[in-house]
């Protein structure tokens, strides 16, 4: 049978350890410890980044929206991107 107190009951006594206690302290730590390494993942690396930067909200949502209602691409939108692409390719 469990020694465990329902929660209504009455306080349990608190656990003792019936065991010895030695007096030996933890062993230091050596060379090996200090030299330990870990590796990421160039996922992990850049996701870290990503949590650098700030998230803009409200940007993301405002786009968001514009693209629901089929309003963000418009054809001032398309003549500028046209315009950097000419401008990329030196024509």
């Amino acid at each position: 049978m469990s020694d465990i107190t329902p929660i209504s009951g009455p306080a349990a006594p608190p656990l003792v350890s019936t065991s010895r206690q030695s007096n030996v302290s933890p062993a230091p730590a050596t060379s090996r410890d200090q030299n330990d390494q870990a590796e990421f993942s160039e996922v992990a690396r850049y996701l870290s980044k990503l949590s650098e930067n700030p998230v803009r909200s409200e940007l993301i949502d405002r786009v968001r929206s514009e693209i629901d209602a089929d309003g963000y691409v418009t054809s001032d939108k398309i003549d500028a991107l046209l315009d950097e692409l000419l401008a990329d390719l030196d024509v």
